[in-house]
């Protein structure tokens, strides 16, 4: 059965990013792929050996770790139409099979308005790395 509750929309570029964090933490893959333009391209920043390539499996592949996303924004850079949006994320608990999780790191994003005043992202890299700096697992 499909949701009847439609996907927050945001109203600031800002906004995109944290909708993203909260429909992950939330597991709500459908809410978080609603905040990215159809061609738009999700790239880590340090890409790992079998990291999946699409936006869709890389936000399943953290949903599925059920941990909150947190997200601290430090910069938004607006240009008309077009925002930079630069903060830090981190994931961090324990995962349904116990492992403990603690990733953190930058992230950029590029966030277009479109008709409407909605925000929604056209590119986005996170940088997310283990707590004592290594790569993410």
């Amino acid at each position: 059965m499909r949701d009847p509750i439609a996907p927050a929309r945001a109203r600031h570029p800002a906004e995109a990013v944290e909708i993203v964090c909260v429909a992950i933490s939330d597991g709500d893959l459908d809410a978080a792929l609603a905040q990215y333009e159809r061609a738009a391209v999700l790239q880590p920043w340090r890409k790992m050996p079998g990291q999946p390539a699409t936006i869709q499996a890389m936000l399943a592949q953290l949903a599925e770790l059920r941990l909150p996303v947190s997200v601290r924004i430090c910069a938004v850079l607006s240009a008309g139409g077009l925002a930079l949006v630069l903060g830090e994320r981190r994931i961090a608990g324990a995962t349904p099979d116990c492992r403990a999780v603690d990733y953190r790191g930058l992230g950029a994003t590029v966030v277009r308005r479109q008709p409407g005043d909605r925000w929604l992202i056209a590119a986005d890299a996170w940088r997310l790395a283990g707590a004592d700096g290594g790569p993410q697992a």
